[in-house]
Order: C-alpha cells, then structure tokens, then sequence
C-alpha cells in the first residue's frame, strides 16, 4: 500500500471535509485531485492511481473506515471484535469505490452497478447508496456502516494482541511438550460469554406441527403420551391425534362442511378459502405499453422523465446518458387531484404504473398468477404506444391493430412538423405531439396525454383507479 496508516485512517475525513467547504462551487469534488502512475492529472479514478487532497497524497487503494456493510459491522462491534482496515481490507470500501461512487452520484443505479462492476471495484448497496451519498456529501453527520475513531483504537489494540498472541505460539516447545505432555485446555471466558450472547439473541428455534401439538405440563389424561425431554414433562398429543382424525373427518363430511385447508379437496378448488368464501385478489399497478421501434420518440430512457416531469428528453440523449443500461420495467408515480401531474396539470389515475416495451415484459409481469383464470396481465395494459407500424403487435395479446385499440387505449406521438403516418387513421389512437425546440410546451402535451388516458380508464377500466 503506498500511502501510510495515517492517510488510510484520515482518507474518509478528507474527503468529506474537502466536499463540504466546496458545497457552495458547481463541482464539490474540485478540490481532490487526481494523478496517473505518470503524475499526469486525469478527470476519472478508475485512470488514477493517486489522490492529493490538499498538502495530502495517498493511493486510491487505501482503506477507508466505511464498512461494506453496516449490518454486519454492527455484529462486530456487538461481539466486541471491532475490525481494522489494516487487516481486514476486504471489510471496507477503498477510496477509489469512494470516490467512484461520487462521480457516479447522478448516475441511475442499474449504470452505476454496471460501471462498478466493469472496473471490478466494489459498488454501494442500492438501497444503501443515496443515504451513503448523503453522508459524504455533508447532507448527514453519521451512518451506522462507518467505523468510528474510538472502535478503530480498540481494533487496533485488539489486532496487536492477536500479534503478539501469534508470535508467543510459534516460539520453540517447552520441555514438557518435547516429551508428548498434553497440555491442559483453558476455557475463554470472552468465548462462553459470546456463544451464550449469540445463542439468546439471534439462534432462532425450528418448529414443526408436531411441535405445536406438544406441551409443557406436569401430568395427562386420557391416553396421552408424556416424555421426559430436557428434565421437563413434555405431552405428546400425535397417538391421540391418530385415534380421533378418522371421526373428525367423518362429522365434517355428514355435516357439510368445506375440508380443512392444506387437504386435498380444498386445494382442489382453488381461490376458495376454508369457509367457503372467495378471496378478493388483490389489486395490481395498471400497465403500459412502449413501441421498441428504434424511431420512437419515447422509450424506456426517457418516459418516466417525460410523464412524471414534462420534460421531453431527445431519445438518443436519454441513452446516452443512461449509458445505454436500460430498467427492464419503469414504475411511473401517477398522482390525481391536486397533486400536479405533468406540471400542475392535477390529473392521473392516481396510482403506480408499470412501463415496458415488449409483449414478454408483460407476462412476466403477470408472474406465476398468470396462467389462473382472469389473471391474464393483459387485462391490466391500459395503454399501448405505437409508431404506426403494424409488426409491433404481432406477438401481443390482439396483433390486429382495430382490436387491440379496442382493448387498450391507443398512443401515438410524433414531432410537430411531420405528417402523419398514413398507418393510424383508421386506428382508433390519441395523438401527441412534441416540439423539437420549445420544451415548454411539453408540459401541455403531458397533461393531455394525462387527462385522455384517465377518461379512458374511467370508462373501460374503472377497477385499475386508485
């Protein structure tokens, strides 16, 4: 490692501190530098390999106090067996994820991960990264996954022990072990005291039915068995169980009533619960449709920006800067009311909505429910965007366009200054129009889109609303 233990124990300090006296400046990462092996600067970590942060250089492969994870660095800190960056590297991020991760601050998640992982430097838990980005941007004082001073110190005490501990038994053998003496086995007390700690806190105990039907009591009746298990009378219920189940079944049937659940009667009547009621399914996001053709205008990059902002973002743009890793499904935040979707325009359905651009996307959004009747995941696309070509729909649900518009609601959204594609007029379909310069009219087509596609699932599929 080429830096010292100083800078690996104040690295994470650095750059927090430097961050925060740069809050006010476009770039809060202007200050740390970055230096090839050549001394040469460069704008990318993954092409330095050392940072300056003021009168400080150290490599970018010094360890940081940040755990990789908090949860487990809580265990260790609870068991009183701190670690240290010093000799467990692999527990915390090097300032090269750190600063990575910085860079990478306005990327999208799945972008990030891919970054990460094509430079093989370990990346932030996605559900982890926003409040990590927090705290060493000074938006948070604290996070639990960091080391503090105080638990570094008594790591390091405690990995000097560990040391010395090492060195003492690999001295020459003592007399008595030369002659084949075994020595006597000394209990640790710190060990009993962790094993008794692990066992009351966080062994979790397997129960079967069987050991439902057993209880601690003094004596029983009735023909039931009593072991003696651990020093205490435990009543085994199975014999009487056995004797009495063949009766049971016997009364249920003359009375009429349904089986009981996990039988196989009941598992032959499927969404029927044990009193004979149906079960409510449960309500599920509506779904819309995207055209993969490469000339639309909107795809998976650029619609929930679109939708949820009104800001239209050129195609090829939102590819770019997604780095061309796209979400597999989109969830749009649709909000009714007063809430303002598309700019204040106070319309929506009023719930989540799930985007995607094929007919596959669609199934597996129906998931292992699909194949159930009325689970059809098609039955919840409330909307389909085209480009006015026809061989989209050939693996949907309806491939002949007049019966899929009967179905769904048709979208099709093109530039303002191009005629229109001959293909949509005999399809029933909700033209959108966006400008090529003047972004603030994307707004008014948004709310348009927003107020079309709530008439129409008001009309045809009210059960989708919020």
């Amino acid at each position: 490692m080429a830096a010292s233990t100083s800078n690996a124990l104040d690295a994470l300090d650095l750059i927090r501190n430097t961050i925060s006296q740069a809050a006010d400046q476009p770039d809060p990462l202007a200050s740390i530098q970055l230096f090839d092996d050549q001394s040469a600067p460069v704008a990318s970590i993954l092409q330095a390999s050392t940072v300056r942060i003021g009168d400080a250089s150290f490599s970018k492969a010094v360890t940081t106090r940040l755990a990789r994870s908090r949860d487990e660095l809580a265990a260790r800190l609870s068991s009183n067996n701190p670690p240290h960056p010093d000799t467990e590297p692999s527990f915390f991020y090097s300032v090269e994820a750190v600063i990575l991760a910085l860079q990478a601050r306005d990327e999208r998640p799945g972008a990030y991960l891919a970054q990460a992982a094509t430079a093989k430097v370990a990346s932030f838990p996605t559900l982890d990264r926003a409040a990590i980005l927090d705290y060493l941007l000074g938006k948070r004082d604290d996070w639990a996954g960091v080391l503090k001073l105080s638990d570094l110190s008594a790591a390091a005490s405690a990995a000097t022990g560990t040391s010395a501990l090492v060195s003492a038994s690999n001295e020459a053998p003592t007399s008595s072990d030369a002659q084949g003496v075994k020595r006597p086995y000394k209990v640790d007390l710190k060990d009993v005291e962790y094993v008794k700690r692990v066992k009351s806190q966080y062994e979790v105990v397997l129960r079967t039915r069987n050991d439902a039907l057993r209880g601690n009591v003094a004596g029983l009746a009735g023909g039931a068995a009593v072991s003696r298990v651990a020093g205490s009378k435990v009543a085994d219920f199975e014999s009487f169980r056995r004797a009495f189940s063949a009766k049971v079944e016997a009364a249920r049937k003359a009375a009429g009533r349904a089986p009981p659940p996990g039988s196989a009667q009941s598992a032959a009547r499927p969404g029927v619960s044990a009193s004979g009621q149906v079960r409510k399914q449960r309500a599920q996001d509506p779904i819309v449709v995207l055209s993969s053709s490469p000339t639309s205008l909107l795809n998976m990059f650029n619609i929930k920006q679109f939708l949820e902002e009104g800001i239209f973002v050129p195609p090829e743009e939102a590819r770019q800067r997604a780095r061309g890793v796209a979400d597999l499904v989109v969830s749009i935040t649709s909000r009714g009311g007063n809430a303002g979707q598309g700019a204040a325009s106070g319309v929506g359905i009023g719930r989540r909505i799930l985007v995607v651009d094929s007919a596959e996307a669609v199934t597996r959004l129906g998931g292992s429910s699909a194949s159930a009747p009325g689970a059809d995941p098609w039955n919840r696309v409330i909307a389909v965007f085209t480009t006015g070509q026809a061989w989209q729909f050939k693996t949907y649900r309806w491939n002949e366009p007049r019966e899929l518009f009967k179905n769904v609601m048709g979208v099709y959204v093109r530039w303002h200054n191009e005629p229109q594609n001959p293909n949509i007029r005999d399809w029933n379909v909700v033209e959108v129009q966006v400008d090529r310069t003047k972004r603030h009219t994307d707004k008014q087509a948004v709310s348009h889109f927003w107020r079309q596609l709530e008439f129409w699932t008001q009309r045809r599929k009210p059960h989708l609303l919020a």
